[in-house]
């Protein structure tokens, strides 16, 4: 592999991708290299929250949605957070973007059009019905991306 300038940091908010982040991080610092930290959003994110069958549903004090038990899923400025914290923490340059879409393609089209020399991203993830498992986004990105892949365990 030659020596990255652009590293494609691909988040999802679980540990795995915060791992990836201090991989893409701890990289970047050795090689000079940008870091473009991309979070991969669910279109539909109410579609893939389980829900209960017992327990009621009431509006919030707004009166908008209702929220059920009191759950609300973490917004894409708190999954990002963490890996935000520790590109700064390593003085790491960095560009940010949340993308609605499938996370695979995403990833690639993010990873084309930016001219990344590196993809960096967790083995596992959140999933949703459409995709269970990141394992099957993170297959998918090494075997079709136009240029190295990571994928911190």
């Amino acid at each position: 592999m030659t020596k990255p300038s652009r590293i494609l940091l691909a988040i999802d908010g679980t540990q795995g991708s915060y791992r990836a982040a201090r991989h893409a991080a701890l990289i970047a610092n050795l090689t000079g290299a940008e870091v473009i930290l991309l979070h991969c959003a669910d279109p539909h994110p109410s579609l893939s929250l389980p829900f209960s069958t017992g327990g009621t549903r009431t509006a919030d004090a707004t009166g908008g949605m209702p929220q059920s038990f009191g759950y609300a899923p973490p917004s894409p400025h708190e999954r990002v957070g963490p890996a935000r914290d520790i590109l700064q923490d390593h003085q790491v340059r960095y560009m940010e973007h949340t993308v609605e879409g499938p996370a695979a393609e995403t990833i690639l089209g993010m990873a084309q059009r930016e001219h990344c020399d590196l993809i960096v991203m967790g083995r596992h993830g959140t999933g949703t019905d459409d995709e269970p498992d990141v394992g099957r986004t993170a297959e998918h990105v090494v075997r079709a991306a136009p240029c190295t892949v990571m994928v911190a365990a």
